[in-house]
């Protein structure tokens, strides 16, 4: 019983600190959210991270999209992201 609590216990202090995990486990992945406007091509908002800085970026890029698109009327704003890993530093 004891194992069970304990398991259920870190897994969800592993689920609720993402940002500490991510930095700690993945401190060089990065992710790059750019919101869009389609017409235009014109770069609105950027989102960049690395590591613990990069949890919840597409999602802080769609809500940004969501505003432009409530804000203008304009329903081709598009959010695009790529992630990539840097090299490490020495």
């Amino acid at each position: 019983m004891k194992k069970i609590i304990l398991i259920s216990l870190a897994s969800f202090l592993i689920l609720s600190c993402a940002a500490i995990f991510n930095g700690a486990v993945f401190p060089n992945q990065c992710q790059k959210c750019v919101v869009i406007d389609k017409n235009s091509g014109q770069i609105l908002q950027v989102f960049e991270g690395c590591g613990s800085e990069n949890v919840r970026l597409e999602e802080q890029a769609k809500e940004a999209a969501f505003d432009y698109i409530k804000s203008s009327n304009n329903c081709n704003i598009d959010v695009n992201c790529e992630t990539w890993k840097k090299d490490p530093e020495e």
